[in-house]
């Protein structure tokens, strides 16, 4: 098979090798996928009420869109089924029934955010009320900055990821860039490969497509289909590819 622009792909530092999991046979469920969200305008797919947080309307507004994949499977007698996952949260929610929920515990989040973020929300207020030069908007720079390093460092720590040969690891012990981004861990193909890890799920492929208003660097439109990203995810896609026998993998 040839390699595609939309696969899965990433270095894994514990065995030296790039590991490829193909989009190939995930496309045309994710052409079902896409077609259901649009005909039922609701992510909840008929299964979660009337849910007005889970229109599609939200995604053509200020959220100006958001990822979808899928991941069709095999379990170990041989059944398959196709999981399903939406990059981050949907309007604020972490859970939706019938879709692949986050890698770290929400409640966790919570408790890791409920100090600081409030303090870094003040502080960027105050920083906005004061002029370029002022002394203490510098100071104040420097405080929120911290305060976001320290924040962040604490919502890293909450990622476990398992890989397909049972190991279990810290984000920052895999990820292979330099400095990680704010959301790493949070898309589509980590939440989709985690769970099937996790859960003993062979996946035959994995494809991601954009549903929504274009996002404000017109990188995404709606309805295309794109590889997981370069950097938030490449650099953990190795790790939780490595052991998924039969994919291709290149040196």
């Amino acid at each position: 098979m040839e390699p595609s622009s939309l696969d899965c792909a990433g270095f894994c530092r514990d065995c030296g090798c790039e590991h490829v999991l193909p989009a190939e046979a995930a496309l045309p469920y994710a052409r079902e996928l896409m077609a259901r969200l649009e005909q039922c305008g609701n992510i909840g797919l008929e299964q979660a009420g009337d849910d007005p947080r889970l229109s599609l309307e939200y995604l053509y507004g200020p959220a100006r869109g958001q990822m979808f994949g899928v991941l069709p499977y095999v379990d170990k007698s041989g059944a398959s089924g196709v999981l399903k996952a939406f990059s981050g949260q949907y309007n604020g929610i972490w859970e939706v029934p019938g879709w692949v929920g986050p890698i770290l515990d929400p409640a966790e989040f919570e408790r890791a955010i409920e100090h600081d973020e409030p303090r870094i929300k003040e502080l960027t207020l105050r920083i906005e009320g004061l002029g370029m030069d002022d002394s203490v908007r510098l100071d104040m720079l420097a405080r929120r900055r911290e305060l976001s390093r320290s924040l962040m460092e604490r919502i890293f720590g909450l990622y476990r990821l398992t890989n397909f040969r049972g190991r279990t690891r810290a984000l920052s012990e895999v990820f292979t860039g330099k400095a990680m981004p704010t959301g790493t861990g949070e898309c589509c193909a980590p939440k989709l490969l985690h769970h099937a890890a996790v859960h003993g799920l062979t996946p035959l492929g994995l494809a991601e497509f954009y549903v929504g208003r274009e996002n404000r660097s017109a990188t995404r439109a709606h309805g295309r289909f794109f590889a997981p990203c370069a950097e938030k995810c490449r650099p953990i896609l190795g790790f939780l590819l490595c052991g998924l026998h039969g994919q291709t993998r290149r040196p």
